[in-house]
């Protein structure tokens, strides 16, 4: 009996958690200052490691690395994704640490999708397609350099 409670418990609580995260990192609707493009491969036992490249579209094309660490999930996978930039008012101010939440489930293929914002007051919102094994929900850190 105290098994089941547990358990019921536990669903409902990570049922609420995913509704909560897809709430957040849906963009707004108004029109975004820039885009990205970025490929990505991470993995992750607890705590995360991500890693890769990507493109902005401000005034130009801009490429630049990926590198971050995480907290939540499990598994290995390769993430497409493309996005939304908001707050960009100058090329410099895209560089830095990003902070945000995360969701994802990848079971050979799947979906994700991010919100994750720079002490530059730069928001992005992700989303993308998944390659690999593993499931993510979590707080990550990452740093974006041209």
């Amino acid at each position: 009996m105290k098994t089941n409670f547990i358990n019921s418990s536990f669903t409902g609580i990570t049922f609420l958690l995913i509704i909560g995260c897809a709430s957040m990192t849906q963009a707004p609707s108004t029109p975004p200052s820039a885009t990205v493009s970025i490929r990505e491969w991470s993995a992750a036992y607890y705590g995360s490691a991500a890693a890769g490249k990507g493109t902005l579209y401000y005034q130009g094309r801009h490429h630049f690395t990926i590198s971050g660490v995480g907290v939540g999930g499990a598994g290995g996978q390769k993430i497409s994704a493309i996005g939304k930039v908001y707050n960009l008012n100058r090329l410099s101010d895209f560089s830095g640490t990003y902070h945000g939440i995360s969701r994802g489930l990848t079971l050979i293929e799947g979906k994700m999708h991010a919100k994750l914002t720079n002490g530059n007051g730069v928001v992005m919102y992700l989303a993308g397609q998944t390659e690999g094994l593993a499931s993510s929900m979590g707080v990550h850190q990452e740093q974006q350099t041209r």
